[in-house]
């Protein structure tokens, strides 16, 4: 049911990919030490770099693998970093699953939206959970970049629902899944 309602909004606000720049709004400026070494060569070259990770709480020096999406002009590809390897390889992903990534990322406002620690947000303590996982995308473009991380979102949508950044992450990975479940179908 997400991914029709996703495929639907896709639809219905393709304009926005029309768009030729995108404000990121809660930046600061590209700080090298703050982003994995990867990424800096991907910033570099590309108007905009998006990766995705999950990140488990009791892990601190994991090697997590990354979803990447880039941006040149208008032109998208995606790649996977795996962390243990070190090795970034392209994904054999088509134009229309490139742009409902892109598509996607832009109607939930990734660009804009405000990273989970800087919401103030209700949840009562008995609903608190501890070593779970959480939802990282590094947003990189022109020199500024942001983070956003959120921790266990189905769980705390579920438990203490209401804030509507946190259904945005949902959407955002769930289409990163969407396209990626696509890819392993469609290898022999």
């Amino acid at each position: 049911m997400k991914i029709l309602l996703i495929i639907f909004l896709v639809i219905a606000f393709r304009n926005l990919s029309a768009q030729e720049a995108i404000s990121m709004k809660h930046t600061e400026p590209f700080k090298p030490g703050k982003v994995e070494s990867f990424l800096h060569d991907l910033h570099i070259t590309n108007d905009y770099v998006i990766s995705f990770r999950l990140t488990l709480a009791d892990n601190v020096n994991e090697k997590s693998d990354y979803f990447v999406l880039l941006r040149k002009g208008k032109n998208l590809a995606a790649f996977s970093y795996i962390g243990r390897s070190g090795k970034l390889e392209p994904l054999n992903l088509t134009i229309e699953s490139l742009q409902l990534v892109w598509d996607t990322f832009l109607q939930n406002d990734l660009f804009s939206m405000q990273n989970e620690s800087e919401i103030p947000v209700f949840c009562l303590e008995k609903y608190r959970i501890y070593n779970s996982y959480t939802y990282e995308f590094v947003l990189l473009n022109k020199g500024k970049m942001k983070k956003l991380s959120y921790y266990d979102p189905e769980y705390y949508e579920n438990a203490c629902y209401g804030m509507v950044e946190r259904t945005k992450i949902i959407n955002s990975v769930g289409v990163i899944s969407y396209v990626l479940t696509k890819v392993e179908r469609s290898k022999p």
